[in-house]
């Protein structure tokens, strides 16, 4: 009896000691394979852990080494699906850089054939460039100007708004000639700045035009800085290529490449004129641009003796009276509740800055001129986001210069500078190149200027300043979108 008992219990010892031995075989099989693959352990826990850590700040990227998981937690959720997860986002990333530089070899073909498109038929040494998306290439700093004198250096002076309040127009501008003396430029050829964003000292130009002996000279934007730089060009008989829109300001060496109010009032007038429109009212700012457009868009209209005319001119303070504001606008509109459409006009001009047309053109709708009867007409500032997604502008005109490349420029400024170009932009990089293949000419006679023509803009420099520009009249549509107006789309002087 006792025999059977002691057999007994030594079966249930053995028994026991097999349960314990395999128990601590399935531990230390567990222990050993998160030693061999403790990456896959971490990535498994941090897919798990995931979920809650989004919840708290969706916005942070996920670092496997900030997140602490707890192994019971991470035993339980484990599957399979996290695993393959993970490895599809690798095999996904490595075919997007495969991708990339296929795009990347294609992108830098694209913009080879731009730059040697842009290289045609010119006469500046052109020397090889490797471009680079870089910022670093148009500092913003002043330029220090060193006594070296070398005689065989070949001066260009700009004049732009690097600070101040034109320094957005100033900036782009510098990167556009920037781009045309790095595509065209060579070692003997020298683009000196010259911020003119602050307090101007005629002593100081006067000593850079005397110690740099400049052959040529580029800007400024404004009317005023071109009055005080103008002299001393003079003086030494040195084209410029100003970006300013004062056509009062052009003369014999002096071209403005900016688009004047006179030459916009033009273009949408004689739109008008041409599709038969003969009744013309002009609402403009009651100061110097105001009574520009004004008298520009009278002697228009007024060669045609049939034709009507009148105009008005709103202060700032009649535009802040809404009362006063809606009785002068009802007067000249000759507003009568019992008529439903407008009569006393077939096309109002709209002139001034951009909340001055936001200010009026409801006004307009709101006294019977509905745009789709009345042509509603409009200068260069109705290109904007706003004013051509406003309903009560839809199928006005307005007028632009259209770039004959522009679609080249844009994707050789897009590949080199990010972002977007203008048409201020596309007249610097024209006005670089001009500049650099006068100077490379030998005789630098002022005649090498006549009937040059921008390889960007399509802009041709004339006689005595004039410059011909390919100029488009646009209509507005739904939605903001643009139509061209066919009929009324030439170069104009």
């Amino acid at each position: 009896m006792n025999f059977h008992y002691i057999k007994h219990n030594v079966i249930i010892l053995l028994c026991t000691l097999l349960s314990i031995n395999g128990c601590n075989k399935e531990n230390k099989k567990i222990i050993v394979e998160n030693k061999e693959i403790p990456e896959t352990t971490k990535i498994l826990k941090t897919l798990n852990s995931t979920e809650k850590f989004s919840k708290q700040n969706k916005t942070d990227k996920v670092l496997k080494k900030e997140l602490k998981s707890n192994d019971t937690v991470v035993s339980k959720k484990l599957n399979n699906n996290d695993v393959v997860f993970e490895f599809r986002n690798e095999r996904l990333l490595q075919g997007r850089n495969i991708n990339t530089n296929l795009d990347d070899k294609k992108t830098k073909l694209a913009l080879s054939a731009v730059q040697n498109m842009f290289k045609k038929n010119l006469s500046s040494n052109i020397i090889d460039l490797n471009l680079k998306n870089n910022d670093n290439i148009s500092t913003l700093s002043r330029y220090i100007f060193e006594t070296n004198e070398d005689l065989n250096y070949k001066n260009i002076i700009v004049f732009l708004p690097l600070t101040g309040k034109y320094s957005n127009f100033g900036k782009k501008i510098r990167k556009s000639l920037d781009l045309s003396i790095l595509n065209f430029g060579n070692n003997r050829t020298k683009i000196i700045y010259f911020d003119t964003g602050k307090k101007l000292d005629e002593k100081v130009i006067k000593s850079l035009f005397d110690k740099l002996n400049p052959g040529f000279v580029i800007g400024p934007f404004t009317r005023e800085i071109l009055l005080k730089i103008k002299p001393f060009a003079k003086e030494k008989i040195l084209p410029i290529l100003t970006f300013s829109n004062d056509i009062a300001m052009v003369e014999k060496n002096v071209w403005s490449l900016g688009f004047s109010p006179e030459e916009q009032v033009e273009s949408v007038i004689s739109c008008a004129l041409i599709s038969g429109y003969k009744k013309f009212g002009i609402i403009a700012p009651d100061n110097l641009y105001g009574k520009i457009i004004s008298r520009h868009s009278k002697e228009l209209v007024s060669v045609d003796k049939n034709n009507f005319y009148d105009s008005i001119f709103l202060s700032n303070e009649q535009i802040n009276n809404k009362n006063y504001l809606y009785s002068i606008l009802r007067k000249f509109l000759q507003y009568s509740k019992t008529e439903e459409t407008h009569t006393k006009f077939d096309t109002i001009l709209i002139g001034g800055r951009k909340e001055f047309i936001l200010e009026i053109a409801p006004l307009l709708a709101f006294f019977n001129v509905d745009s789709r009867y009345i042509k509603i007409l409009g200068t260069e500032t109705f290109n904007d986001k706003e004013i051509k997604n406003e309903p009560s502008l839809e199928k006005s005109w307005f007028p632009i210069i259209s770039s004959k490349n522009d679609d080249e420029f844009k994707f050789l400024w897009r590949e080199i500078w990010g972002g977007s170009n203008n048409y201020f932009t596309n007249a610097g990089y024209d006005s670089g190149i001009i500049g650099l293949n006068y100077l490379n000419n030998m005789d630098n006679t002022k005649e090498n200027l006549n009937n040059v023509q921008g390889q960007v803009t399509g802009l041709i420099l004339g006689s005595n300043g004039n410059v011909k520009k390919p100029i488009q009249v646009m209509q507005i549509e739904d939605l903001g979108k643009l139509t061209n107006i066919k009929k009324c789309s030439q170069f104009r002087y």
